[in-house]
């Protein structure tokens, strides 16, 4: 039986998701120890895309095939035999065919930051610190380049491999609570670093050491050297990932 599943995860403690020779501790080889436990022998999850060491997920979406049990049984005790940093948020028999990556249609990340001068430890983990003076109007007009149909190369990780990089970026929005400026963005693909690059970059924008038109000019010369360094992967979740029988991008 093919099994898909949401997990959520506080990246903090774990070097990625991917399991490494020389990674001791990653959320898929965390999954996979506890899920080898319930069935009893070794069980390999396939997850709609990387997250890389630091990047949290509230709805990362996995598959994975064993025997057919009852998924509430199957959720309960794998999440009795992980450590507190990570949970199955739901279980479901699907399709023998459904693939959660090739599968999927487009993701939402968000980017949390605080212009608060201490952020409570409790929230430590999460938000990401910015200038005060930091100016949400000014990321929101440099945001609005990036919706659209680019090639997001200048916002990709040396050493990604992908057949393209372009990708159709149907939202990002700049988001103003108090002291705090969040970046959600939504797309039908991202490359290696590509959130983390875009937020750094808005972030910038609004500390005022770049001007709004940057992204444009981004695009235009295809140029890495104009892009600002990646935010710290502490801000950065994966929300939300779409799938063309069960969501719509942009649409709840």
């Amino acid at each position: 039986m093919r099994y898909r599943a949401t997990v959520a995860y506080v990246g903090t403690f774990f070097h990625g998701w991917q399991v490494q020779e020389n990674a001791p501790r990653t959320v898929q080889g965390t999954l996979e120890a506890a899920l080898s436990e319930v069935f009893g022998h070794s069980v390999r999850v396939h997850a709609s895309g990387r997250t890389d060491a630091g990047v949290h997920a509230e709805g990362q979406v996995i598959h994975f095939d064993d025997a057919p049990l009852p998924c509430a049984a199957v959720r309960s005790a794998t999440n009795r035999r992980l450590p507190w940093d990570v949970r199955f948020l739901a279980i479901e028999e699907t399709n023998p065919d459904f693939h959660a990556r090739s599968d999927a249609t487009g993701k939402r990340y968000v980017y949390r930051f605080s212009r608060e001068e201490v952020i409570a430890p409790r929230d430590a983990l999460f938000l990401a610190p910015i200038s005060r003076r930091a100016d949400a109007s000014r990321m929101a007009r440099a945001a609005e380049s990036i919706v659209g149909t680019h090639d997001f190369f200048p916002f990709s990780t040396f050493g990604t491999e992908t057949e393209t990089t372009i990708r159709t970026v149907a939202r990002c929005d700049i988001r103003e609570e108090g002291a705090r400026l969040t970046i959600a963005i939504e797309a039908d693909g991202f490359l290696r670093g590509m959130a983390r690059a875009i937020a750094g970059t808005l972030a910038d924008v609004g500390r005022g050491r770049l001007s709004p038109e940057i992204l444009e000019e981004i695009f235009a010369r295809g140029s890495k050297a104009l892009v600002a360094p990646k935010a710290k992967p502490r801000g950065l979740t994966l929300e939300k990932v779409f799938y063309p029988f069960l969501d719509n991008i942009g649409h709840e």
